[in-house]
């Protein structure tokens, strides 16, 4: 324990943070050390069907999580109408086109 508290002040100091060092305790979940004048970024994602806070401290971090799930939610979009007739839907398609009244021209 000493040494982790040895190793932890050294990057503290390489990092120019001041302040004394918080006691670590154990509590079964992740922490996030951030400096006092440094932003704290939490965004809302949806995980297992559950909603949770991600946090983040820095802005690079946050944005390339948000693009990661916009490219898993893009990605689980694949094959989601797969199971819908393909030649039904465009006959369907073709029907509401021609039962469907014209919009009228727009005149500037």
């Amino acid at each position: 324990m000493q040494k982790r508290r040895e190793i932890f002040s050294s990057v503290l100091r390489e990092r120019g943070c001041k302040g004394k060092m918080a006691e670590r305790r154990h509590q079964g979940e992740p922490s996030l050390l951030v400096q006092g004048n440094q932003p704290l970024i939490g965004i809302p994602f949806e995980e297992n069907g559950q909603e949770v806070v991600r946090y983040f401290a820095r802005e690079e971090e946050a944005d390339q999580a948000v693009a990661d799930q916009d490219v898993q939610d893009a990605m689980s979009l694949a094959g989601a109408w797969s199971h819908l007739d393909w030649d039904d839907m465009v006959e369907t398609l073709d029907r509401i086109r021609h039962e469907s009244k014209p919009t009228p021209p727009i005149e500037l």
